[in-house]
């Protein structure tokens, strides 16, 4: 409705105090000058604050009621509110749906530079830390299990973060069973991968980033090359990857624990 000049709101005012009343008799008891009450009249008419009688000439003026002039206005107010409102809603649905540089997925391959990933992203997790372990029981990825141990245990050392772990274990590789006993007794929760002999991917998930590896060939030995990761991934990308890391672990393995009697897994 726009906004009163001082002259307006004097007019107004005295319409308010006197009714019905010629120009002249405005111009008198507001103290308004009478171009300038011409000026406002026709203004505030227009706007809708004061009626003007229908007549050809000479018409008098009448204010409307204060409940009505300022009900219009907060009314035009809250709308704007509103439209504001929904604009900024509408703003940040649209900034979570562009990529940006830092949340993009990329992708990587060869297994030193996943390995160096997941260090990384191991290394910078503050509150959780998924793990789906993909290491096979050769004798080279016994010593790749040592050092992704070594790295969960300096980890825990620095922090106190919850960090679960999945991989498939077997009971006659004893070399492995060491490892896994400590982890377990570092309150690292471990399970054991039940849904068949390979395990199809790979995953680190943390409260910040997450990497997937995939399955490229099975001959020699199982191998994961190949994956994608996500740096810097928003609140709901991380919420919705922990809770399908998490039915992965409820549904397709099976918790460990290890008996006080002869360390061996159940």
């Amino acid at each position: 409705m726009g906004s009163f000049t001082v002259n307006d709101s004097r007019i107004y005012t005295t319409l308010l105090l006197i009714g019905l009343s010629s120009p002249a008799k405005i111009s008198e008891k507001s103290h308004v000058d009478r171009a300038r009450v011409y000026d406002s009249l026709k203004r505030l008419v227009k706007r809708g604050i004061v009626e003007e009688e229908p007549v050809p000439r000479a018409p008098r003026y009448k204010a409307v009621p204060p409940e009505i002039v300022f009900g219009k206005i907060v009314k035009k107010f809250k709308t704007k509110i509103t439209l504001a409102e929904k604009l900024e809603t509408e703003l940040v649905e649209i900034q979570e749906m562009q990529p940006v540089e830092k949340n993009l997925v990329w992708t990587i391959q060869g297994e030193k530079k996943i390995k160096k990933q997941f260090k990384r992203f191991l290394e910078e997790a503050t509150e959780f830390c998924n793990i789906i372990l993909t290491i096979d029981y050769s004798p080279a990825s016994l010593r790749e299990f040592e050092q992704l141990t070594q790295w969960i245990l300096d980890k825990l050392r620095q922090s106190d973060i919850k960090i679960r772990v999945a991989m498939k274990i077997i009971k006659d590789q004893k070399a492995f069973t060491p490892l896994i006993n400590l982890l377990y007794h570092e309150e690292v929760e471990i399970y054991n991968w039940n849904a068949g002999a390979i395990l199809p991917f790979g995953l680190v998930i943390t409260d910040k980033s997450y990497i997937q590896t995939y399955l490229s060939s099975i001959t020699p030995k199982p191998k994961y090359d190949y994956g994608v990761f996500m740096e810097n991934a928003s609140r709901n990308q991380i919420s919705g990857l922990k809770h399908l890391s998490l039915w992965v672990f409820s549904h397709l393995c099976q918790k460990v624990a290890f008996t006080k009697r002869n360390g061996d897994t159940n």
